[in-house]
């Protein structure tokens, strides 16, 4: 952790880095997990934490809000709050990682809560706010006193969480081939058994010797990356939150392949794709390939609607397939095909 906090907002102004510092301080003082993060999504996890206390470099942390306070912010929120307090400009379309990671650990310990204004709110609903947990609340407002130490000590940790996080970290891992001579160890899941299938026969059937450039684990965004090599084919990587799953090149076709694997959010749909030509693709000369990839016809059936014109879907259980969301570019007789035999 030293290291990390060593590099934790390096670029930012002293008393913004000093605040994220704390904020930071105080959530591993819980006992949140952070021992496997990037720097950079310890800058936002903290950030996140910050923006929903209500904390700025103006206050005191004994003037922190919680959701007793109603201080509720849905995740555009907090990317806004953020933009506006800790000298970011973290782009609003990458609002899904505030739920999906940034607030992940925090709300899976009980810190931070649903708001009470929609507690059913289903887990993509965008109207669903986020708020600090009461007692947590309280505890934070003894930072920085003589009670701090003493507060932490009778502070209720859940070791259940903390227990569980670290004995899943154990279990099986999938490995997966990158290039020749490199291997990685990916969590087991859905999610990743779908990157697993993307690399080892989606890429060999349909990737032109693509060669993969970044992979992004469930627990570790950043596990596999070549940035260099990114940033050379014109690749804008400062907000690396909006990265696709997978990015690979194939310098036979110079195409850019894009490739999210999709079990539960997030597919390649118009607004993504604009986003990304935006920032990610805005200095990129080279042709992109938008691939979304899932499990089975059955899961990309669900998000069917929501799939952007101009991509591709590659499915799992039919890895020798593609379904083209292209129009006419690809109308034609096919009665010679094996299918039709």
């Amino acid at each position: 952790m030293a290291i990390k906090i060593e590099n934790l907002a390096k670029n930012k102004s002293s008393k913004i880095r000093k605040l994220i510092v704390s904020g930071l301080e105080i959530i591993t003082a819980v006992g949140v997990p952070v021992d496997n993060l990037t720097v950079r999504r310890l800058e936002k996890m903290t950030m996140s934490f910050l923006a929903l206390c209500d904390m700025n470099q103006l206050k005191k942390w004994s003037q922190i809000s919680s959701i007793s306070n109603g201080h509720t912010l849905r995740t555009r929120e907090i990317i806004t709050y953020i933009n506006e307090n800790y000298e970011e400009d973290i782009s609003l379309g990458s609002y899904d990682d505030i739920r999906r990671k940034d607030l992940l650990r925090l709300v899976g310990m009980g810190l931070v809560v649903k708001s009470a204004n929609n507690p059913q709110a289903d887990t993509n609903d965008g109207t669903r706010g986020y708020a600090i947990e009461n007692k947590f609340g309280e505890l934070i407002k003894k930072y920085g006193t003589n009670g701090w130490e003493k507060a932490i000590s009778s502070f209720a940790l859940d070791q259940d969480y903390i227990d569980n996080f670290y004995s899943k970290r154990e279990i099986e891992k999938l490995e997966v081939q990158v290039e020749s001579g490199i291997s990685l160890s990916l969590d087991s899941g859905p999610h990743n058994l779908i990157q697993k299938a993307v690399i080892e026969k989606f890429l060999p059937n349909f990737g032109y010797q693509a060669n993969v450039l970044y992979i992004g684990d469930t627990s570790n965004k950043h596990m596999y990356e070549y940035p260099e090599k990114m940033a050379e084919l014109g690749l804008n990587i400062e907000d690396r939150g909006m990265l696709p799953d997978i990015v690979a090149f194939s310098e036979t076709k110079q195409w850019l392949y894009l490739i999210e694997a999709v079990h539960s959010s997030n597919p390649l749909n118009p607004e993504r794709c604009i986003e990304l030509q935006r920032t990610i693709l805005k200095s990129c000369k080279y042709g992109v390939v938008f691939v979304t990839a899932f499990l089975s016809k059955k899961e990309f059936v669900k998000w069917l609607p929501e799939i952007a014109w101009e991509t591709e879907v590659w499915l799992v259980d039919n890895p020798e397939h593609l379904v083209h969301f292209n129009g006419d570019k690809f109308i034609g007789p096919h009665n010679d095909s094996p299918s039709f035999k």
